[in-house]
């Protein structure tokens, strides 16, 4: 094609339609660049600081009550209340949260038996409905118990016998602290490449993100498991609510708007399983994005009128914009062919639209940085040639999420909610049907590579490349489906 075969449009429309199009790429660029220099910096904080000691024990241990919220998930059910009743504490009672419908009600029974039988003081609770959801679970367990700490532990987690006297040392030492957070560990991370992106994702999200934010008083999430809450806390803030997907989000920021601030325990990891087909990813991050992207437009007057320095405020307000990483990728897969082309052919925006972008290498340094140092805290000894292809596969996975991504933050923005989708565990498979929708999106990338590749545009075709690949994996993926896996072990979590 030549910049005569162009069809004629005059100067003028041609001019609005390029400019509307580059400013809203421009944007896109502008968000990724934005969160990824906001993870680069949270590298460097936990970079220069030194983690906090681990807290001393208590002469006398406090009791706790330790809730296990289960839904439909028999593969683990289990080994969860085995682990919960394994772990080596002085004072504690275990709730198992049953709003189950299949047969994972029958098993939690038989499991409470036997540490009943123990002699550990344990129940089962069914609620008859799912109002709430997670969040109405909790809520319903903490009306039945009158101990001051809480510990949520969801049916996939795996905790070490010394799990809850390490988590609740620091709640003992600090009474200001509302919650400790315990680091997520993998227990099935190379199960596949799907597990070793989420595992490469998680980990800078742990070792980096709430390491950072810990180390550096700023504000901390719950991660919705592997924690304690002070009760008082949780009162304070109004209780566990289910007005979003979030249920742990929505809380932590409601405490912190009540002057209470969590502790993140980076010596304690507690294992779990990771979904290990696409459809069961993409329907947990889509949740989580449609939570946070709930709690954001439900709380961000609240969040800026608490009661923390302007800057503490301005950073948690701007990490709840995290989820609009995906509207933003989404906008970059359908516009970066067109003007990339419009450039090649002399008909694009200018040079100086070109060099803006270049500072895009920005966010993608700051998330490369944040990878690596994620990457050398958890582990240390991965051979090289591994830890390059998962760092690989932690930058280029979201990909895969841009339409569903997007399409869960305008539900969660738009006050949209949907139904409470679990995530399969226990290595279960539920048959994914073909996402046409996504299955597009993948052609198109691969016909805007293909195009750019045959005008010469040799850098942004292998970008564009880049989207093909990782559209076209998560569609293959999903049409090779190969039903269910056994369960993974509870040990050796990487």
């Amino acid at each position: 094609m030549t910049r005569a075969a162009l069809p004629s449009v005059s100067p003028l429309r041609r001019l609005s339609a390029v400019t509307v199009l580059a400013a809203l790429y421009a944007l896109a660029t502008a968000v990724l660049v934005a969160h990824g220099l906001r993870i680069g910096g949270l590298a460097l904080a936990r970079l220069r600081t030194r983690p906090p000691a681990e807290a001393p024990e208590p002469d006398d241990w406090p009791r706790v009550c330790v809730q296990l919220p289960v839904y439909n998930e028999p593969e683990v059910v289990e080994r969860a209340v085995a682990a919960l009743g394994a772990m080596d504490y002085p004072a504690m009672e275990i709730q198992v949260l049953d709003d189950s419908t299949d047969a994972t009600s029958e098993r939690a029974a038989r499991a409470v038996r036997l540490l009943r039988a123990r002699g550990l003081t344990a129940s089962h609770r069914q609620r008859g409905t799912r109002e709430g959801y997670k969040a109405g679970a909790l809520a319903a367990g903490l009306a039945e118990t009158d101990a001051p700490f809480l510990a949520v532990f969801d049916a996939d987690f795996v905790p070490a016998p010394d799990t809850l006297r390490r988590l609740v040392a620091p709640l003992v030492a600090d009474p200001d602290r509302a919650f400790a957070q315990a680091r997520w560990a993998h227990l099935n991370r190379g199960a596949g490449w799907l597990t070793r992106a989420q595992g490469a994702l998680l980990d800078l999200h742990f070792a980096v993100e709430q390491a950072g934010r810990g180390r550096t008083g700023r504000f901390l999430p719950f991660n919705g498991t592997a924690g304690v809450w002070r009760r008082e806390a949780i009162d304070a803030a109004g209780g566990w609510r289910g007005e979003t997907l979030a249920e742990d989000l929505d809380l932590s920021l409601r405490a912190w708007a009540a002057e209470w601030c969590g502790t993140f325990v980076e010596a304690v990891a507690v294992p779990a399983e990771l979904p290990d087909a696409l459809g069961a990813w993409r329907r947990q991050q889509a949740r989580w994005a449609e939570g946070m992207a709930g709690v954001l437009r439900l709380h961000s007057a609240r969040l800026l009128r608490a009661p923390h320095p302007r800057s503490r405020r301005l950073r948690a307000l701007f990490a709840l914009t995290a989820p609009l990483a995906y509207p933003a990728l989404l906008v970059m897969l359908l516009l970066h062919p067109l003007l990339a082309a419009g450039i090649a052919l002399g008909a694009g925006p200018g040079r100086a639209f070109v060099a803006a972008l270049g500072l895009g290498w920005l966010g993608l340094l700051g998330a490369l940085t944040a990878h690596l140092v994620a990457q050398r805290a958890v582990r240390p000894s991965v051979p090289l040639g591994r830890g390059l292809v998962d760092l690989a596969l932690g930058l280029g996975a979201p990909i895969a999420l841009a339409w569903t991504g997007t399409r869960a933050v305008w539900c969660g923005l738009a006050g949209r909610r949907t139904a409470f989708a679990r995530t399969p565990k226990g290595g279960v498979r539920e048959a994914e049907p073909v996402r046409y929708t996504e299955a597009a999106l993948a052609a198109y990338a691969l016909a805007g590579a293909v195009g750019l590749l045959a005008l010469g545009a040799w850098v942004a075709a292998a970008f564009q490349f880049a989207f093909a690949f990782v559209l076209g994996s998560a569609v293959w993926t999903t049409v090779r489906w190969r039903g269910p896996r056994e369960t993974a072990p509870a040990s050796q979590p990487a």
